[in-house]
């Protein structure tokens, strides 16, 4: 039956017989040849179709083999990249990536463009792997089963893109064929464009301040423990703390109130530098009378007796003695060395000869009674003139010195004080109290001589006070010049930052000149100024020694104060790098992503594992349409009926149930 509907491919043009003779063998001959031809043709034919259809057959079970591999590695694929992401949540939360560090520096930009284009081009890469293999499998597992033939143009038109997809998607709602499978595809696909949109931006180079520790030279601004403080010429040093102030710069070069901190040798490198710091503190109070108290002789030139009970005593019993006490005039304030030995530790004696007010003590406490005597103004310049004496009260201050260490922060390149560690702790109340003994004496390191004998008075505190520069006025109760006393520039300092300005032209021509010496002819005034309040008091007395020791580490050995030591140092120097970061929102938005990717490749590849039957196309392209339309009988009679192919109408159509691998069997079946 074949052989009947091939062409005569061996006809021959007909030829003028008319010259030839013609035998009947021959003839018999000829046809037996021709005929002889045609069968040995359509013998060749029907092996070569044979051999067609083993080919054909051993192809499908090569294809049938590849199919479950295809939805194992389908799986395997999605699970990887879920997994990927979970793998980078973790090293956001160890932060190793941070270890990864580029110096920003010209010509390393490049890394962020290496960077953003190497994550874009390995998920597009990815991605694109992911929808070869789910249009391969999802096209395979349609044309395996039986459905409509609408349902197979909507899946495999959905494929084509996330516009296709919504196209499709949207006819779903006027013939409603496959709304679940086109919405799976469309979120597919949409999953995939979220992952394109967000893969620049799950890791990024991100820049952040690095800290790169450099050695450096620093001055100490502390005297070095060989020091000898007692040998530093405090009347230089001393005339020069008044003058600070007119410096604006000051303190960024060491000293900050009543801070001293180390400087750091000139560099040209910018950063911070950590370096040591201290800072003086005062603990001041007014001295009970119950503890310590002087009681002068009238016409003893000075003389009275001083009474110490414990603690000052530093006995347990009262100790007695006579001493000569030189007091202020009213409304001054002068450091006594005298009265500063019968303390211990490192602590000064102040008399204040202003009004001082304390709600927590009443003034017969702390009051202690003096005499001023002076000769009337007829009897000055007499050898022996008789004296009058005026009593006026005076108060004594006692303030132990601290010094609290700290770690400082320094600017390299200006010195200036960024912070202290510890910070300064709270500033005293305002209010004066009774001094006390702390229970455990301050421990530093510029006592000096540091054992050169047991009396106080080797402690130089007291020195910048009673032997700095003095002021050129002075001043006498009389003509005996143990009643003389003058002020040191420190003591006007000191009294100017606690609000005292002594008048010296005033009390200039209060005083009668002879000999060189004021003496006043009549009885002191009452006190006009009230102390301030404690805690100004002991601000301004931490800040004057604080003074002290950088003028004198300024001055050096050679100006008569000290040499400052070179110490070696790191500067924390702040340099802007880049490291890998990962964005958490990104990395969210893409691992859920992934997981909806997953979920609905299990769901397109559920069942497939196992399965061995597979068309013999692998595509629906244009000529595997014309393929299967040329040889199933149910697609050409769906398209022999349509004459309008407009999409609503060809779809309408296809809403046929049909099986493409049974048709395509049976087709087989018939041929043989």
């Amino acid at each position: 039956m074949t052989s009947l509907l091939l062409p005569n491919v061996f006809a021959r043009p007909q030829q003028d017989l008319d010259g030839i003779s013609l035998h009947p063998v021959a003839t018999r001959h000829t046809c037996s040849m021709k005929l002889e031809r045609v069968q040995t043709h359509s013998s060749t034919t029907s092996s070569d179709h044979q051999l067609d259809s083993s080919s054909a057959v051993i192809k499908q079970r090569q294809e049938s083999g590849k199919k479950p591999v295809l939805a194992i590695l389908c799986t395997l694929l999605h699970i990887i990249l879920a997994l990927l992401h979970v793998v980078i949540f973790v090293l956001n939360i160890s932060g190793i990536e941070h270890r990864l560090v580029v110096p920003i520096t010209s010509g390393n930009e490049i890394w962020v463009t290496i960077l953003s284009v190497s994550s874009q081009a390995f998920y597009v890469i990815f991605c694109t792997i992911l929808i070869y293999l789910m249009q391969r499998l999802t096209l395979l597992k349609n044309m395996t089963r039986r459905q409509t033939v609408t349902v197979l143009h909507d899946t495999v038109d959905a494929w084509r893109g996330l516009g296709s997809a919504l196209e499709c998607l949207w006819r779903q709602s006027t013939i409603s064929a496959s709304w679940w499978s086109v919405l799976s595809i469309t979120a597919y696909l949409a999953c995939v464009f979220s992952l394109h949109v967000v893969s620049s931006s799950i890791i990024q180079l991100q820049t952040f301040n690095a800290t790169v520790d450099i050695p450096a030279t620093k001055l100490s601004y502390w005297p070095s423990p060989d020091v000898d403080m007692m040998a530093i010429r405090w009347q230089s040093v001393s005339a020069l703390v008044p003058t600070l102030g007119r410096f604006s710069n000051l303190q960024d070069i060491g000293l900050y109130g009543a801070t001293l901190y180390d400087i750091i040798q000139p560099t040209d490198i910018s950063g911070h530098a950590i370096v040591n710091a201290s800072s003086f503190g005062a603990n001041c109070g007014l001295v009970r009378n119950s503890m310590l108290n002087y009681s002068p002789e009238i016409n003893a030139d000075n003389f009275g007796y001083y009474t110490l009970n414990p603690p000052i005593s530093e006995l347990d019993h009262t100790v007695k003695f006579r001493a000569r006490f030189v007091h202020p005039y009213p409304d001054q304030v002068t450091i006594n060395p005298a009265i500063s030995l019968f303390f211990p530790g490192p602590t000064v004696a102040f008399i204040v000869s202003t009004a001082v007010n304390s709600s927590n003590l009443s003034a017969d406490e702390t009051v202690q009674h003096v005499y001023w005597g002076y000769p009337p103004t007829s009897f000055i310049g007499s050898p022996q003139p008789p004296l009058t004496y005026s009593m006026y009260d005076v108060h004594i201050v006692a303030c132990t010195i601290d010094v609290q260490p700290h770690v400082a922060t320094v600017d390299v390149q200006t010195n200036q004080l960024l912070g202290l560690s510890p910070s300064h702790g709270p500033n005293a109340s305002g209010e004066w109290e009774a001094w006390s003994m702390l229970e455990e004496e301050p421990k530093w390191d510029i006592w000096s001589p540091p054992s050169a004998s047991t009396l106080h008075h080797e402690k130089w505190l007291v020195s910048p006070f009673a032997s700095g520069a003095q002021h050129p006025a002075g001043w006498c109760m009389n003509q005996d010049q143990a009643s003389c006393y003058g002020l040191s520039l420190l003591e006007v300092f000191f009294m100017q930052q606690i609000g005292i300005d002594v008048d010296f032209r005033s009390l200039t021509n209060s005083f009668h000149t002879y000999f060189g010496f004021s003496v006043l002819p009549h009885a002191p005034p009452n006190p006009k100024k009230v102390l301030c309040s404690r805690d100004q008091f002991e601000s301004a007395l931490s800040r004057a020694y604080a003074a002290l020791l950088w003028t004198a580490g300024q001055l050096g050995a050679d100006g008569g104060g000290f040499n400052r030591k070179n110490k070696n140092t790191t500067i924390s120097q702040q340099l802007l790098q880049w490291h890998l970061g990962i964005n958490l929102w990104p990395l969210a938005f893409a691992f859920t992503c992934s997981l909806v990717m997953l979920a609905l490749s299990m769901h397109i590849t559920h069942g497939m594992h196992g399965r061995k039957n597979t068309m013999p196309i692998d595509s629906a392209g244009i000529l595997q349409i014309i393929w299967l339309t040329s040889r199933l009988r149910v697609l050409t009679d769906f398209v022999s009926d349509i004459e309008d192919p407009r999409e609503d109408i060809l779809r309408a159509a296809g809403m046929v149930d049909v099986d493409l691998l049974q048709e395509l069997n049976g087709m087989q079946v018939d041929d043989c």
